[in-house]
């Protein structure tokens, strides 16, 4: 069963968590969400922590051996998600754009996809 209005995503995305569940300690996936097997559990209910992590998952659930070019640097997936931990300027830039770009994303969902 596929909940209707549900936004597009690209297939390599799949495989990139949406949203954390603290109840469970589990990430939660587009195709989970999807078939309404689990529910968003909305950012503002996550700690700091808890995002920075969210947004370290979603980045090494790309190939993690891609590299990236930023300010002229090289980084590895790995390399970057280090950045995000430490909250380095570059990792807090990467952290804004990732968690404001899924702020975005998870409110073009149904109401019904949303935990109560």
């Amino acid at each position: 069963m596929n909940i209707p209005g549900i936004p597009a995503v690209v297939e390599s995305a799949r495989k990139r968590p949406l949203c954390y569940d603290p109840m469970t300690g589990s990430y939660i996936l587009y195709d989970e969400i999807a078939s309404g097997f689990k529910k968003i559990v909305t950012l503002d209910k996550l700690s700091e922590k808890e995002l920075i992590a969210l947004s370290v998952e979603r980045l090494l659930s790309d190939d993690p051996g891609n590299t990236v070019i930023l300010t002229g640097q090289v980084f590895t997936k790995k390399q970057l998600a280090n950045e995000i931990i430490s909250q380095t300027i570059i990792g807090k830039k990467m952290f804004e754009i990732d968690i404001e770009y899924l702020k975005f994303y998870l409110s073009q969902f149904p109401k019904e996809c949303f935990e109560k």
